[in-house]
């Protein structure tokens, strides 16, 4: 009897164990997959930068039109390489348990601004119109992490434009309350499935991969934007409608109660970049 229950336990034991084995390999495959993709985005716009700096320097007497133009191009290049690089470094402080909120005040309605300033070229590129509105019943400063809400704020917008169809339209609602800030942006994309709206927040997975996928990026901005929504105690919600868009909410509390003494924190486009 006791020879048949040890047996027992240790053929659960192995069932475990091969279990778990099967876990670390398929999240292996998965982060081996993740590197050999962020190799492309930060080595193919680094390439192009240096082609196109390279350029810029042979023809800088000859064709000043042209100059610009590739001095701009070089610009929107530079601007993903540096996208691509903050969410990989915020990335790496998540899964190393290192991060920590820096309490701060920001002027919330400044820092949407610059964040559509720099991030205008892609608007642009698509010609996409944004509807924007703000309701501000306060007038002094939020009290968040600063640089944690420009995070969120920069991956949110850059998603819905990355998935909006162009010609169409991109709406962003701003309420900031004494108590906190509510931002809601709405895409005019594809929609999500409610199967993938599980996925589209984990890190090493991607909706749209292989061969096929028709979109840059690193997929990391929405991981990113729940992970610290988390640490600063808000929520982020998401509703979609496949053919009809999607829509984000993201609901931040004021958190000045805890912290006394905060740095004012103002950015913009030129600090964003």
């Amino acid at each position: 009897k006791r020879i048949t229950e040890l047996e027992k336990k240790v053929a659960q034991s192995t069932n475990e164990l091969e279990q778990l084995s099967s876990k670390l390999l398929k999240a292996e495959s998965l982060r081996s997959s993740f590197l050999s993709h962020i190799l492309n985005e930060v080595n193919n716009p680094l390439t192009s930068i240096l082609g196109l700096i390279n350029g810029i320097v042979s023809m800088a007497h000859s064709n000043p039109e042209l100059v610009h133009k590739q001095a701009n191009m070089a610009f929107e290049e530079a601007f993903e390489l540096d996208y691509n690089m903050r969410n990989i470094f915020a990335a790496a402080g998540i899964e190393a348990g290192t991060l920590s909120v820096q309490p701060g005040k920001v002027d919330v309605s400044h820092l949407l601004d610059s964040i559509l300033q720099g991030i205008d070229f892609k608007t642009k590129r698509k010609n996409l119109k944004i509807e924007r509105k703000e309701n501000n019943e306060r007038n002094d400063f939020f009290h968040t992490d600063p640089s944690m809400l420009r995070a969120m704020l920069l991956n949110l917008v850059g998603n819905a434009i990355e998935f909006s169809a162009p010609r169409r339209f991109i709406k962003i609602d701003l309420d900031i309350g004494n108590e906190g800030i509510v931002f809601s942006i709405t895409d005019c994309g594809p929609g999500i499935t409610e199967e993938h709206q599980k996925l589209i927040f984990s890190r090493f997975k991607q909706l749209d991969e292989g061969v096929t996928k028709t979109h840059p990026g690193t997929g990391l901005g929405l991981s990113i934007v729940k992970e610290y929504t988390d640490l600063l105690g808000g929520s982020l919600d998401v509703k979609s409608q496949l053919g009809k868009g999607t829509t984000f909410t993201l609901v931040l509390p004021d958190i000045s109660k805890d912290n006394e003494a905060l740095a004012e924190v103002s950015f913009s486009e030129e600090e964003l970049f």
